[in-house]
């Protein structure tokens, strides 16, 4: 009986066995890969899905793909999808064999800047191969496959007149692997034959225990160390602090693809690769809408770090930063040591601005701080030690009242935030309200100082709604992109291949107009939210028949010869006006167009207007000079006593510019003459020691100017029309290597280009013969590009904006002007046959900018955009140069002209 017992035991189990080993050898052993075990960890991004033709299919009906399919790529991979459907017989059956077998789509690095697709579809059990058949029976006209043997395995190679290159495919267990590079598919075959080789899924294996399979429409698992690879790829050889510093960071994210309504959506969790945990826990969202009326329009890229504290960053440091241990121990003992950490709220804004051309990024961090006079106070102190000063011999600088000093220690910031916020050469620093504002150049600081107290920022900017809205005031890190505005940045850092493509596409990946990405953290997890807003509409062309209409006009008696030049209520901070007529009378005109009064002079006024608080009580007087004499005119227009000055004798004054040194109001008046004489004036209007005058032997193609550069000091400079340039100290006295011949002949203006130190800093203009020189404050000639000189009567000239931030070259034949850029290179040319002509130039950031030819002889303003594109069908009639401004709550230009003896003011839309 126990024998009977035992066999039929033996029986049931080698039967339960055999059962298994069947079950195992058919479904388990057969489908026991995983696309993702032979996938590269090199792979810039792993896109899996279980549905791909579906997938594919949402993303075909999607608004923006109409234009994206306009690339070639594209293209080709509808039109092979198509194909391959066809040959299948159509009828969905493609959609049959692929769904619910996972379909893994992975990007890899195949060259120094090339990259490329494998795919990988991992069969379940019971799968049906004799599509493979099918199609290699049924083979296109002029095509064949070839087959070679790799490691014992069969890859066959599919050629075709219709391909540029072959298409690599081949079995592996359960795995179809699809490739047009034919490594791809061996390095596959290599991970898969062994296991002891680190692979995608086990290297990013937090990723798989998160989430095993993709829902929805797919999932993208990507990395940072990947997405630095693919920066890295495009970008031409350079330094890429910023990227460098991300890819080391370990993060990787699953994220689940969707579509909504103008938006492509990744949605998901992030996690460290090397199991580190992060707290995203933010700050009170309260107090983050403050940050939406700091944020310059000029912004292409955001960062905002909504943080219960800063030193939550010490869990994001960069371990690869290269540290100064003796600037890191400086921070750490004068510093936070002293608790300069402790006051701040968590809350930090890191702008990164728009780029023309090849101008440096400027760059500039908001730190939210509860008491921001002790924050300065360290970071004076801090200063102060480092160069061994006495704390008030600090050197500062002033800028709309607002004092800006300098730390002149490289990445400063980084080395306060753990690694973070690199691009500092040198750290500018101010405070505005409850923030303290670090830039990396003085020039960035003053921009970002113009665009704040004018308002231009995205609390005060309808345009820029979708920018404010798309800050989470909840989530720890938000991260916001303009992609127009921060496309020519890619454009501008890519290698050559890269450059041209995105130059030729630029309108398909512009129409994304917006990236956000957002990291809140919820129940423990790291909750990832990134978003791609685009344009449904086709890319839009410049509107070609816009006609301006006048909204206002005032008509005087006599014919205007000056003018408009705004000035500022100092009541009610309104925009005014200043034009004077034939007879020499000036006129102050209020925001509405009404005379406020009138006062004769004797002669045509000289350059521009400035206004001065003389009496340094917060009204404020009309600064001015005629040929001879130097006036001074209270609102009402009374003289200020001691005033009209006559400095320069039987001389005729060319220049006016005005000094304030250290903002405190003492000022003085810097005056160039028509013989070649400069001239410095006190207060009130008396000839100083040291410059009374000084004689150049020139008369000036530029107002004299005084330039405090923090960090650099003081410096006086002179530009004469016979080429010389001169830097003089504040005493008069010639800096070494005063003075620097340009050329022989400079009838231009200059521009400075501050960047720190005064090596670095240039003083840039264009000779009359066409030579672009960059000079250092050292004296020392940095550069020189020759032009191409049409003829010899052709006129060069740069013209700045009215910032002096961005300057253009001109290049005027008789019948042509040709626009350049800082570089050199024409970005576009008209055909206007006249002599007289006076060019303006007007920039409110990348994609505001405005270039006006003034035809003095046949008394027309013609306006273009950078492009060459007129925005007015019909010029506006003018006499002179026009004043301009950008109405940034009501997304206009307004314009102001003279014409004949009428003021005029157009609003242009934008």
């Amino acid at each position: 009986m126990r024998v009977i017992r035992f066999l039929l035991i033996a029986f049931v189990l080698t039967g339960i066995l055999g059962g298994g080993y069947y079950i195992y050898q058919k479904y388990y052993l057969y489908g026991k890969k995983s696309a993702a075990e032979l996938i590269s960890p090199e792979a810039i991004f792993v896109f899996e899905t279980d549905q791909p033709v579906f997938a594919w299919n949402q993303l075909t009906s999607q608004p923006f793909w109409g234009s994206f399919s306009d690339m070639p790529s594209l293209q080709n991979a509808a039109r092979q999808l198509e194909q391959l459907d066809s040959l299948l017989g159509q009828d969905g059956e493609m959609e049959k064999i692929l769904r619910g077998n996972q379909f893994v789509l992975s990007m890899h690095p195949v060259g120094k800047e090339e990259f490329d697709f494998m795919y990988a579809i991992s069969f379940g059990p019971g799968a049906d191969f004799d599509f493979l058949e099918k199609l290699e029976n049924n083979l296109p006209a002029l095509s064949q496959i070839n087959t070679r043997n790799y490691s014992g395995v069969t890859i066959k190679e599919y050629q075709s007149l219709d391909l540029e290159r072959n298409l690599n495919y081949t079995f592996v267990d359960n795995v179809l692997l699809i490739s047009y590079t034919s490594f791809l598919v061996e390095e596959a075959i290599r991970y898969a034959q062994n296991s002891g080789m680190e692979n995608f899924r086990s290297t990013y294996s937090e990723l798989y225990e998160a989430q095993t399979r993709a829902k929805g429409l797919g999932m993208l698992r990507m990395s940072s160390r990947g997405m630095a690879r693919l920066v890295e790829g495009i970008s031409r050889d350079q330094e890429l602090s910023m990227i460098q510093s991300f890819g080391r960071s370990k993060v990787a994210a699953n994220l689940e693809l969707k579509f909504t309504d103008e938006k492509i959506i990744l949605d998901g969790i992030a996690v460290f690769a090397d199991g580190k945990e992060v707290s995203f826990a933010s700050h009170s969202a309260s107090s983050t809408a403050d940050f939406k009326s700091y944020i310059s329009n000029r912004t292409a890229a955001y960062f905002n770090y909504n943080l219960q504290s800063p030193r939550q960053l010490k869990n994001l440091q960069d371990t690869g930063f290269q540290y100064k241990s003796t600037l890191k121990g400086d921070i750490d003992k004068n510093l936070i040591q002293k608790g300069f950490l402790e006051d701040l709220t968590g809350e930090l804004g890191y702008m990164l601005f728009e780029v023309a051309g090849s101008e440096q990024q400027d760059r500039i961090l908001l730190i939210q701080t509860e008491s921001p006079d002790q924050q300065i106070r360290l970071l004076k102190q801090f200063n102060s030690g480092l160069d061994k000063m006495d704390l008030s011999l600090v050197p500062v600088d002033y800028y709309k009242d607002q004092e800006i000093f300098v730390i002149v220690a490289e990445e400063f910031p980084a080395h306060l935030f753990e690694g973070k916020f690199m691009g500092f050469p040198d750290t500018y620093i101010t405070s505005l309200g409850n923030f303290l504002v670090f830039a990396n150049s003085s020039k960035a600081m003053k921009i970002y100082l113009d665009d704040y107290l004018t308002d231009n920022t995205w609390g005060k900017s309808v345009a820029y709604n979708n920018l404010v809205e798309s800050v989470n005031p909840s989530a720890g890190l938000n991260f916001t992109l303009n992609i127009p505005k921060f496309f020519s940045s890619v454009v501008e850092v890519s290698s050559p291949n890269w450059k041209a493509f995105f130059q030729k596409y630029a309108p398909q990946f512009t129409s994304l107009n917006l990236m956000t990405l957002q990291v809140l953290q919820k129940d423990r997890e790291n909750r990832v939210n990134l978003e791609f807003g685009y344009n449904p509409l086709p890319v839009k062309s410049q509107v070609a028949d816009v006609v301006l209409s006048e909204n206002r006009s005032v008509q005087f008696d006599k014919a205007l010869v000056y003018g408009p030049r705004s000035i500022q209520n100092f009541v009610d901070r309104s925009t005014e006006f200043v034009v004077q007529d034939e007879d020499f009378f000036l006129h102050l005109l209020s925001s509405d167009g009404e005379p406020v009064f009138s006062f004769p002079l004797e002669e045509k006024i000289r350059g521009p207007i400035y206004q001065v608080d003389y009496y340094k009580n917060g009204k404020l007087q009309l600064l001015f000079a005629t040929a001879s004499k130097v006036y001074i005119l209270d609102r009402l227009g009374n003289l200020v006593s001691g005033f009209p000055v006559s400095p320069v004798g039987n001389d005729q004054i060319t220049h006016l510019n005005l000094v304030d040194y250290n903002n405190d109001k003492d000022y003085r008046y810097f005056i160039g003459t028509e013989e070649g004489k400069v001239y410095l004036l006190d207060r009130q209007g008396r000839g100083l020691d040291g410059w009374n005058p000084k004689v150049i032997n020139a008369a000036l193609s530029a107002r004299p100017a005084h330039h405090r550069i923090a960090g650099v000091g003081d410096r006086m400079l002179a530009l004469a029309s016979n080429g010389y340039l001169y830097f003089f100290n504040r005493r008069g006295e010639a800096e070494l290597g005063s003075p620097i011949q340009l050329g022989n002949g400079v009838n231009s203006d200059y521009i400075l280009v501050e960047r720190g130190s005064a090596r670095d800093t240039r003083v840039v203009t264009i000779t009359s013969e066409g030579e672009i020189v960059h000079t250092n404050l050292r004296g020392e000639v940095a550069y020189r590009n020759q032009l191409e000189r049409p003829d010899r009567e052709s006129r060069f000239s740069l013209v700045k904006d009215q910032k002096d931030d961005r300057y253009l070259f001109t290049i005027h034949e008789f019948n042509k002007v040709s626009v350049l850029n800082p570089d050199g290179k024409e970005i576009f040319s008209l055909d206007i046959f006249s002599e007289n002509l006076t060019f303006q130039y007007f920039s409110f950031g990348a994609d505001r900018n405005i270039f006006v030819v003034v035809d003095r002889d046949q008394e027309f303003i013609y306006l273009y955009n950078l492009k060459g594109e007129l925005l007015s069908s019909r010029p506006l009639g003018g006499t002179g140069t026009i004043d301009l401004r950008h109405a940034v709550s009501q997304n206009e230009y307004v314009i102001y002209v003279r014409e004949g003896n009428r003021f005029k003011e157009y609003k242009l839309p934008l």
